[in-house]
């Protein structure tokens, strides 16, 4: 087997020395903001040196569309929560109905949107542009495989109350979801029982329905509405250590024997993956000329926590086969990672894996919360470590996928 190269420490400070450049000149990356496409554009021109081939690609996406609908749909439980409230109070039929489909219709457009990325609300959002970037290293000889590393060029937005070590999010989320069921689960029991006025078992359902109002207020306020969270961990050391690996091997002279290396930095992956659904998209067919595997890098923090993420919180499931190949790259490499599922809704491989292409991503194990979403995220918590290690198991993968016929 091919002897990879290892990322050396004048690179580990070549990240550091672009995520701090990334940091000081466009620090509010929202997605399809002109600091999303001034980061995207850095990391290009760093990737024109290191790169055959370098190309930005345009695409359309909506703008806001998660953190919007969550907001609406978090103020419809509170109306609905109000309006079963005051209709037990007076033995009123027809409110309750309401509420019993309007509960039925929040869960589907939530399922919908946050657990499938779905697509056909988007178009009630305003339309933006973002761009995606591509690269690639030629392979040695006539290339068999096809590798692609994918990192983000946005940041999330800042959410106002993160907390660390307690997943804020998740946990509001699904005190949402199970306010919505206990409201539903109480209109039809009422409504089946006959719609009595004034009944004390059912003025004690409606309270505890309202009392649910604080977390659909707390879900509403958690994301900041225009204020960017420094997105380091998550976009910006991934997509730096990703122009890092084709430095060292432009520096190393090294290509991969039949094995084409190229990487993706793709706009807009906070507004539910816009940039790898169109990427993949567009390229559905242009790269089905030989097997090509997709590998984003989520958040990185600490390496002694990576996982391989190869299902996502939605049922998808991405490669099998990239999973055990990264699995055993690391095992060569001597380190210790575990595959894992995403906890809720889809993951950054999806948009690849529903384009039918393999693929499944690396980064730190979502039994470690995240820090992107808050202001601990600083370039002086990053560890030398955990870039080395992030970076020689990219490369160590493709090296196992350029001794083997995909």
């Amino acid at each position: 087997m091919t002897i990879t190269p290892k990322l050396s420490s004048e690179n580990i400070d070549y990240v550091f020395s672009v995520a701090g450049r990334i940091l000081s000149e466009s620090s509010e990356r929202l997605p399809s903001t002109p600091g999303e496409a001034y980061s995207a554009r850095l990391i290009l021109n760093e990737l024109k040196n290191y790169c055959d081939e370098t190309s930005e690609e345009n695409f359309t996406t909506h703008l806001r569309v998660g953190t919007l609908l969550l907001k609406i749909l978090c103020a419809l439980l509170c109306f609905s929560a109000i309006v079963f409230k005051v209709a037990t109070n007076n033995g009123s039929v027809v409110p309750v109905c309401i509420c019993t489909v309007l509960s039925v219709l929040i869960f589907s457009v939530f399922a919908y949107k946050f657990f499938f990325d779905g697509k056909a609300l988007d178009v009630l959002f305003p339309k933006r542009m973002s761009i995606n970037v591509f690269a690639k290293r030629y392979s040695h000889s006539k290339a068999q495989n096809r590798v692609v590393l994918v990192a983000r060029a946005d940041a999330p937005k800042k959410q106002r109350f993160f907390l660390y070590k307690t997943n804020l999010t998740t946990v509001l989320l699904a005190l949402c979801v199970l306010g919505n069921t206990f409201t539903f689960c109480s209109c039809v029991i009422y409504l089946f029982a006959g719609a009595p006025e004034n009944n004390p078992l059912f003025s004690f359902l409606a309270s505890v329905s309202f009392l649910f109002s604080v977390f659909y207020i707390a879900a509403i306020l958690l994301v900041h509405p225009t204020k960017a969270a420094p997105g380091l961990s998550s976009s910006i050391i991934p997509a730096a250590t990703i122009t890092a690996i084709m430095k060292q091997m432009n520096e190393n002279n090294f290509r991969y024997n039949q094995t084409e290396f190229c990487c993706l930095i793709v706009g807009s992956e906070y507004s539910n993956h816009a940039g790898a659904y169109a990427f993949a998209s567009k390229h559905k067919k242009l790269m089905r000329d030989i097997p090509t595997v997709f590998i984003p890098v989520e958040e990185l923090t600490s390496s002694k926590n990576l996982a391989i993420f190869f299902k996502d919180g939605s049922g998808n499931e991405g490669s099998k086969d990239t999973a055990n190949i990264m699995s055993d790259a690391c095992e060569n490499l001597n380190l210790n990672i575990h595959k894992e599922n995403s906890i809720i809704g889809t993951s950054s491989f999806t948009p690849f894996t529903v384009h039918h292409f393999a693929s499944c991503s690396l980064g730190t194990s979502k039994k470690y919360i995240n820090k992107c979403f808050g202001s601990k995220d600083l370039l002086s918590n990053v560890s030398r470590k955990t870039i080395f290690d992030a970076a020689n198991i990219l490369m160590e993968t493709t090296n196992y996928y350029d001794n083997t016929r995909l």
